[in-house]
């Protein structure tokens, strides 16, 4: 009965994304918003259907590319929402997304009000579809000409989108070994961080150059991200970052408890790398243990939590492509079936009921409760004939 209602639940799952698959060739935005909403949903929850992702995958990746470019507002946003989760749950056909997707939003990718959900969308993209650290550190460029592209304009709707495209850059750079890093890629990347620092007072902006600066202290690379006149050394990074937290901590930004507590947890990074040693974060997901223990692991766990929020947990107890990222196997727990059972009857017995009413109700042959009881006891004994229940 239950794999009944299982294949029952299936079908009616299978028949909702068919459904919303359909209204996204609709002409009104209204009906695409609330299919790309609903899809968003699923996803988030990691309820996708395995039919439909499977025949589906690169009509539902068209109608979303679609909606990024020819659309507006919130279905922009929606729509490369929907891309990103997509890239988190494709598993072996994330570089077939990769593939397709990149080039169509790195070229849309703008100023406009969806531009750090499209930064978003191609980071996962680039980090679960590339293939290897070519492909990874390629997404790594595009990213970092957009950096630059949007620094020479120095209004408050690009100072919003930079943080949000330094952190892409910074997660991406995570997933990276800095042995295969290139020399000619990232020449004065250091000292164009130290200069926002040391230019801006913006909090989002400052956090986000801090865990760069950071990441980039842990790649043991330092040599591919200075000038080619001077190699800027750890000492260097570690005292401008220090000066950095300490100046934005006498300022006013008590009333940003996060911010400062993130960059409380970047002081005490900084004074691990200073010892030799390396940051350590147990997290408890459902009763399992995860353990991050390098700086690079630390800043994908945020980022990916981020974006996945409250979905976060789901897919970290389903999704093997991000218990793969985290190498994290959850443990299963097997609950096995009772064999033997109690008969139980269940009566409304008000307080009129006399004794010799509860007598025949339970205490008769013939009661329900006795016929119950005789015939569970007969399956009891099948069952242990058959050598279902061990003596």
């Amino acid at each position: 009965m239950e794999g009944h209602n299982t294949d029952t639940t299936k079908k009616i799952l299978l028949g909702y994304f068919d459904a919303n698959l359909e209204k996204l060739f609709d002409k009104r935005v209204s009906k695409r918003v609330r299919a790309l909403t609903f899809n968003i949903q699923a996803f988030t929850t990691n309820q996708q259907h395995p039919k439909f992702m499977e025949d589906n995958l690169i009509t539902l990746l068209d109608r979303c590319l679609i909606s990024v470019t020819k659309g507006s507002g919130d279905e922009v946003s929606l729509a490369a929402n929907t891309i990103g989760l997509m890239a988190v749950t494709a598993a072996d056909r994330a570089h077939e997304l990769y593939v397709e997707s990149l080039p169509v939003l790195f070229k849309v990718l703008n100023h406009g009000s969806s531009c750090s959900k499209i930064i978003e969308c191609t980071t996962l993209l680039a980090f679960f579809g590339a293939k290897n650290c070519e492909e990874t550190e390629n997404s790594m460029q595009q990213i970092w000409e957009f950096i630059h592209k949007i620094s020479g304009n120095a209004n408050k709707h690009s100072l919003s989108i930079l943080p949000a495209a330094i952190s892409a850059w910074t997660f991406l750079l995570a997933s990276m070994d800095g042995r295969r890093l290139s020399y000619k890629y990232w020449r004065g990347v250091i000292s164009y961080f130290f200069g926002i620092l040391e230019e801006m007072d913006e909090e989002a902006l400052g956090l986000a150059v801090c865990e760069a600066l950071t990441l980039i202290l842990e790649t043991d690379s330092l040599e591919k991200f200075s000038n080619r006149c001077s190699n800027i050394n750890k000492d260097e990074i570690i005292e401008k970052l220090k000066n950095f937290i300490l100046k934005f901590r006498e300022q006013d930004h008590d009333q940003n408890q996060d911010y400062n507590e993130e960059l409380d947890f970047i002081y005490d990074v900084i004074n691990l790398f200073e010892d030799d040693d390396c940051p350590q974060a147990s997290i408890n997901i459902r009763g399992h243990l995860l353990t991050l223990s390098t700086y690079s692991q630390i800043i994908q766990f945020n980022y990916l939590k981020r974006f996945l929020g409250s979905g976060f947990e789901v897919h970290m107890m389903g999704n093997k492509l991000l218990q793969n990222v985290f190498d994290f196997t959850p443990k299963i727990h097997v609950h096995h079936e009772k064999l033997w059972e109690e008969p139980t009857v269940t009566y409304f017995v008000p307080e009129a009921r006399t004794k010799k009413t509860r007598q025949r109700l339970f205490m008769s042959p013939n009661s329900a409760y006795n016929k119950a009881r005789t015939q569970l006891l007969n399956k009891n004994r099948d069952l242990t004939k058959r050598g279902s229940i061990s003596e």
